[in-house]
Order: C-alpha cells, then structure tokens, then sequence
C-alpha cells in the first residue's frame, strides 16, 4: 500500500501587507544582545578620544566620548542597519516585520504558501521608535559579525596550522 496523500499539495500566492514589529518592552533585550558588541566598541572609542581630546579632567572627557558615542556612532549606525535589513525582507526571513496575509491560510498550508508584497507600514517616527529601530539594527549587526568571524577563522585556522600552532 502506498502512502502518498490523495491531493498532491500545490504551491500558491497570497498578497499580503507587511507591518513594522514593535519590540516587547521598548527594545530592553535588544539593547541586552547588543551590548557585548556596543561595550567592545565604547571601549574602542573612547580610548581613542581621550588619546585625541584637549580637554584634561578625565571623567568630563569620558563622559563627552561617551556622549558623542551614542550621538553619532550608536543611534545612526542601528537605525542603518535597521533600514537596510528590513529593505529586503524576503532576503532576511522577514526580519523587523509582521505578515499580514490578505487573503486566509490554512495552517496546513502556511508553508506553502509563497507571499508578495502589496505595502509596507513603517510605524509613525517618534525618538522612542528611532531607539528602538537602533537596538533592533544593532543586534543584526552583532548577528553579521558574529557570522563574518566565523568565516574569517577558518583561514586563520589553516594559516595557524600550517605554522606548527595546534600540535
């Protein structure tokens, strides 16, 4: 006996519209991902503007790197990178997006369904929007280091190994 199903499933397009997602609690957890990544480049940043800065009580000058930071690294990066992940949201799995089909699925079929694209809603723009749009670009940023290191090592795996390192 066989056991192929009685209809053969079929592959169909639903329109749908894609709504911008709201983070739970303002984006905390967002900001908590990223943070490992935004510290490292704090660090970074603010050795490199105290080494640089004409101003001599130390903690004022912490703070003005600090500020400056987030001013002009921290916000305009995330909100970037937010922009351009959620500019191709077919490429991204949908990423800073909710799927709202226009027509009905049946939960059956909803991996069989392929979706086209009618409208993208942003949310209106507000400075608590644009915080959390940055926490948003900045955990995909630490997801695209994290991945490009683990590419990176493997020829820095074999150029170590080649050396004598590892044995």
């Amino acid at each position: 006996m066989s056991r192929e199903p009685a209809h053969k499933p079929r592959r169909r397009v639903v329109p749908a519209d894609l709504i911008e997602t709201t983070p739970d609690a303002g984006a905390t957890l967002h900001w908590a991902l990223a943070a490992p990544l935004l510290l490292f480049l704090a660090w970074i940043w603010v050795d490199v503007f105290t080494h640089y800065s004409p101003v001599r009580p130390f903690w004022l000058d912490v703070g003005l790197a600090a500020l400056a930071y987030a001013v002009v690294f921290v916000l305009p990066l995330g909100v970037a990178a937010h922009r351009a992940v959620t500019a191709a949201p077919r490429l991204f799995q949908h990423a800073g997006w909710d799927l709202r089909p226009l027509e009905p699925v049946a939960s059956e079929e909803q991996y069989l369904v392929r979706y086209t694209y009618r409208e993208r809603r942003r949310a209106p723009g507000s400075w608590r929007r644009w915080l959390m749009r940055a926490a948003q670009g900045w955990v995909y940023l630490e997801i695209a280091t994290i991945f490009a290191g683990a590419v990176l090592m493997i020829p820095l795996f074999f150029s170590a190994s080649e050396f004598g390192f590892g044995r």
